[in-house]
């Protein structure tokens, strides 16, 4: 029981920073580049391919596995 709540905070916490960083570099793309929107998208779309990386290079480092 007690790696199951342990998998369930992990989880958790990675939903919550990814929605949060990811919405934090939605609004920047939005606001810094409002007047052409493939570069908002493309800003979007690259953010999230960075913050991904680092999360998941920041799990592996911990030999935090709860994915697998």
């Amino acid at each position: 029981m007690q790696v199951t709540a342990e998998r369930a905070i992990h989880v958790a916490m990675f939903i919550l920073i990814l929605v949060g960083l990811c919405g934090i570099s939605a609004w920047a793309s939005h606001t810094y580049l409002n007047d052409n929107l493939i570069l908002e998208v493309a800003g979007i779309a690259l953010s999230w391919g960075v913050i991904l990386l680092i999360l998941y290079l920041s799990f592996k480092k911990l030999d935090w596995s709860w994915w697998s």
